[in-house]
């Protein structure tokens, strides 16, 4: 148990030392005013860097680039990036944090730059902002404007996308705030390959979505624990802290929610992401009185209550610009007193030899120590950056082990009876007058504590099967065989749960990788190797590969060719990448088979629409035809969405994971194509796209055509 907690500790420290990590590394270009040299700077070697220093600030402009080459230098303040506006003292008086600026930093890079794509990865900014790179405009967030009704807040990561040019690339933001007490670049913007970049957002991604599955798992556990067990609070406030600080890590760090809903307003996020900290802070003070205390209510307990209900009404009922000013004394009168109060009692409990309170102290050590760092980054004292989710996945596992620890006693406690009860069968020929009565009460002591252990094992194992499957996430699987395994649910054949852990290990793996795909496609990362074909025969080929692959005793298959228009069918040449338009039909034909009923009929149709005088070469329209279910006219405008999957019942709702048209969609769009489906429920669908037909044919060099060159 202490290695354990000793691993986890380790952990939550090597988090919090990898932000001042990033910070030095990007202290070796530090940038002088307006300017920074990067002209020695490898991405492969050296890694992302935060683009820190001293950038030019027009305060109270909103600049293009086009304007910024007639205003003079001179009227430029150098400020430090990052910083809050409320920070710099341009004539010994600090600005407003609610206003507007523009900011411009040319980045000097090497020679050799032009040979990769570099991204940006702008995390924060208060609160919209317009990016241009070397006057392209590239990235917005929200509507900047000069007054409070003209800007529209939004503040996510984005990451930003643009080649290079050798020597001088001049980077220009708007920033605008009037909805909250800080304003402009309070976050250093990353600079790195894309490749770099997208893999840096998609591991933040990656172990935010860890840490809240952990922390929604754990609360809806816990909180249907107290649902089975009603005289017993603690597993209610748990839970209910449980989902506070779910809530709260989907609304910050990389903010989750906007990222998978962008119609989220942002004044609904702030809300949520403050009134979760009331209300996990609330749950956490009952918890601890309830486990250690056990008190009746006092005044400083109903005062604190009332504390926290007027913090909450206040963000609930006032616009950001008002709640967020009281996010310090509050930081300063409530959360800080909370956790000495919290850890007074876990080092008094420890004293006193409460049993599992050494566990309890030692992951509350690490979540107080994450919310002390949090207090200091979002104060801008430290930059350490969020750390908050760490120490509450630390607090979250000695629950853990101390709920391990609460089962096993209770098992001793029926293994004692159990002797207890054979103790008295081996003298009850002897003593059965005088003690039927004792035997009877001892029998029905272990009878009712045998049928209280077993319904809380039913409901444990019946409450980890309903989440997991609500969840639906392959993460959430893990937890929950993993937390069965740990708790003594699963006493044997180890090996079929261990086989399940890796298939949903898998299933994840298999998602990342879609997403990762997904990503490069999106962002242009994937080279093309395109070549000139016909149209006839690379399809025609391509049909032939898959077929003997295909069930043929379960479908009727078949190929379909037409031609509509002037042109021959062996002179239509399309250009593409045979190995991504292969990808496309695969993920077409396996969606036939998998939703097509044994007997049922599909069909690869390849359709020449030659175009007539004045309207182009024409396209070439490749069909995947199935007789399955259909698809409602209302579902298909949405199926080629990321993560959509079409509402069925039975077993095939659960394949797939809404990413493959997706990707077929961002894949045929690179080749200038388009993408689309025509289907009616219970007569089949019809999925297709089509590409453009080259204007002048030329022989196929080999079975897939000529590269071009």
């Amino acid at each position: 148990m202490k290695n354990v907690l000793l691993s986890m500790t380790l952990l939550l420290v090597l988090a919090c030392a990898l932000p001042a990590v990033r910070s030095s590394a990007s202290e070796r270009h530090p940038a002088s005013p307006g300017t920074i040299d990067l002209t020695g700077w490898d991405a492969g070697r050296d890694g992302t860097l935060e683009l820190k220093g001293e950038w030019e600030m027009y305060w109270s402009r909103l600049l293009a680039p086009e304007q910024l080459r007639s205003v003079a230098p001179s009227e430029a303040l150098h400020v430090p990036v990052p910083g809050q506006w409320g920070e710099y003292r341009p004539n010994g008086e600090p600005l407003p944090n609610e206003g507007y600026a523009t900011y411009r930093l040319t980045v000097l890079l090497p020679d050799d730059v032009g040979r990769e794509t570099l991204a940006l990865y702008v995390r924060s900014v208060a609160t919209a902002y317009r990016l241009w790179v070397n006057g392209e405009p590239l990235a917005a967030n929200g509507v900047v404007g000069t007054a409070r009704e003209e800007m529209v807040p939004a503040n996510y990561p984005k990451t930003v996308s643009f080649v290079p040019r050798p020597g001088p690339n001049e980077i220009v933001v708007q920033v605008s705030n009037f909805v909250q007490r800080k304003g402009g670049l309070w976050e250093a913007i990353r600079l790195g390959e894309s490749g770099q970049i997208a893999r840096e957002r998609g591991m933040r991604i990656g172990s935010e979505m860890f840490i809240v599955g952990a922390m929604l798992v754990m609360g809806l556990y816990h909180v249907g624990l107290y649902a089975f067990r009603r005289q017993e609070r603690s597993p209610l406030y748990f839970g209910v802290m449980c989902l506070a600080l779910a809530a709260r890590t989907l609304v910050l760090g990389e903010t989750l929610v906007p990222y998978w809903f962008p119609s989220v307003p942002w004044e609904l996020a702030v809300k949520a992401e403050y009134a979760s900290v009331c209300v996990g802070f609330t749950a956490l003070v009952l918890f601890i009185r309830n486990e250690y205390v056990r008190k009746p209510r006092n005044g400083v307990l109903t005062a604190y209550l009332a504390v926290q209900a007027s913090v909450v009404a206040l963000v609930l009922t006032t616009p950001a610009r008002v709640y967020t000013l009281i996010m310090l004394p509050y930081q300063l009168a409530v959360v800080v007193p909370v956790l000495a109060y919290t850890m007074y009692v876990y080092v008094r409990a420890w004293i006193r030899k409460q049993e599992g309170s050494a566990v309890n102290m030692a992951g509350f050590v690490g979540f107080g120590a994450s919310v002390a760092g949090d207090i200091l980054f979002y104060n801008r004292i430290v930059a350490v950056g969020t750390i908050i989710p760490y120490g509450i996945l630390l607090f979250l596992f000695t629950q853990s082990v101390r709920l391990s620890l609460t089962f096993a006693r209770t098992s001793r406690r029926a293994e004692a009876l159990s002797v207890q009860l054979q103790a008295a069968n081996d003298t009850l020929e002897r003593k059965i007058a005088e003690r039927t009565a004792e035997l009877r009460r001892t029998n029905g002591e272990l009878e009712r504590a045998n049928d209280e252990l077993s319904r809380m094992q039913t409901v444990r194992r019946r409450l980890l099967s309903d989440i997991s499957h609500e969840l639906g996430t392959p993460i959430t699987s893990i937890k929950g065989y993993s937390a069965a395994m740990m708790e003594g649910v699963i006493t044997d054949d180890y090996g079929k749960y261990a086989r399940r852990i890796y298939e949903r290990t898998a299933l994840m793996e298999r998602l990342i990788d879609d997403l990762t795909e997904l990503t490069k496609l999106e962002t242009g990362q994937i080279a093309f190797d395109y070549k000139e074909v016909e149209a006839a025969s690379f399809f025609r080929l391509l049909y032939r590969k898959y077929e003997p692959e295909l069930p043929g005793d379960s479908y009727d298959y078949g190929w379909e060719e037409t031609a509509v228009g002037p042109g021959e069918a062996d002179s239509a040449i399309v250009k593409l990448d045979p190995i991504r338009i292969e990808q496309v039909v695969s993920n077409m034909m396996s969606n036939a088979c998998k939703y097509t009923p044994a007997g049922g009929r599909i069909r690869m149709r390849l359709e020449l629409r030659w175009g007539g005088p004045g309207q182009g070469a024409g396209e070439a329209v490749v069909s995947v035809i199935d007789s399955g279910p259909g698809i409602p006219e209302r579902e298909a405008e949405l199926i080629f969405d990321r993560f959509y999957r079409v509402q069925r019942t039975g077993a095939a709702s659960a394949a797939g994971n809404g990413l493959g048209l997706a990707i077929c969609k961002e894949i045929v769009g690179r080749h200038g194509g388009r993408i689309g489906v025509d289907s009616k429920p219970g007569e089949g669908s019809r999925f297709y796209f089509a590409l453009p037909i080259r204007e002048s044919a030329v022989p196929m060099a080999a079975p897939y055509g000529r590269k071009e060159a």
